[in-house]
């Protein structure tokens, strides 16, 4: 029968899980409980405090297109941050690009270890931090954005859900941190969770990033393992044109760069940024 895990996000409202072949890893870290399973339809999932982060199969999905749609709506995409991200996908995706740096800055160094160990596909088996343009933070990101006031093109928050240590990285003061550190036509991006169940991030991080004079809107994905319908993922930038970019600009910068995807392209980019009306509305659409 194999081992029945049951996610946790939403409590006993709403019930969501998997089966696993095996317990690979688990232990409780100062920040969070870090569990690796192996399953058969998913390959490796990445649980931490009983919510499902990623799975080998469909992590692409979420990768490909946190780093792809603000890397390209960027005219010029030469320093990024990452915070969070300790399986390595979004710095596995941000190194495709012809970047100067990326700082990724991330709480928790078990996860990192671990996600080397048992899910070597989402980081090359730690090859991408050996990369030099590459620097890993191991520090709480809030702290390290407030003492450092680097500057960046790119900043892309791959945070888990506002709850605990990451919670921080949902506030006014955090998204400030990150305008002030933005260089001009820098784009931030953000995880704002799936919109059906938790319309709330959504509409809550797009109210603090226009109170801070950004422009802002959110694009949507639909990944297989994250219950409950689209994914939004949150832009902000002080360049308007960033967040609509014309397909035709899109389609020169991807082919310049090269960049090999599996799920992005310039023509679901645009896609993405369109929503229906219930979605307009909880999140104030493009404004």
């Amino acid at each position: 029968m194999g081992i029945r895990v049951q996610e946790t996000l939403y409590g006993d409202e709403v019930f969501q899980g998997f089966t696993a072949d095996a317990l690979l890893f688990e232990g409780a870290t100062p920040y969070q409980k870090v569990q690796i399973y192996a399953t058969e339809r998913w390959g490796k999932v990445l649980v931490l405090d009983g919510i499902v982060q990623t799975t080998e199969r469909d992590e692409f999905i979420y990768h490909e297109m946190l780093t792809h749609v603000p890397m390209f709506a960027c005219a010029t995409p030469r320093r990024v941050m990452i915070v969070g991200g300790g399986d390595g996908g979004i710095l596995r995706e941000v190194l495709k690009h012809d970047i100067e740096h990326v700082d990724m800055v991330e709480i928790d160094r078990t996860v990192v270890e671990y996600c080397i160990t048992h899910m070597p596909t989402l980081n090359l088996a730690g090859a991408i931090y050996k990369d030099p343009r590459a620097e890993l933070v191991i520090e709480d990101a809030f702290e390290f954005v407030k003492r450092e006031q680097r500057k960046y093109d790119v900043i892309l928050v791959d945070s888990t859900d506002p709850v605990g240590a990451a919670e921080v990285l949902f506030s006014h003061t955090f998204y400030d941190l990150c305008r002030n550190s933005l260089n001009p036509g820098g784009v931030l991006a953000l995880q704002d969770g799936v919109i059906f169940l938790q319309p709330n991030e959504a509409r809550q991080s797009m109210r603090l990033v226009r109170k801070l004079g950004l422009k802002a809107r959110c694009y949507v994905i639909a990944v297989p393992t994250y219950y409950g319908g689209n994914m939004a993922l949150g832009l902000a930038s002080d360049d308007v044109t960033a967040l609509s970019p014309e397909l035709t600009t899109l389609t020169r910068r991807f082919a310049t760069a090269e960049v090999a995807t599996r799920h992005y392209t310039p023509e679901l980019h645009v896609a993405s940024l369109v929503l229906p009306r219930w979605m307009q509305e909880i999140t104030g659409g493009l404004a």
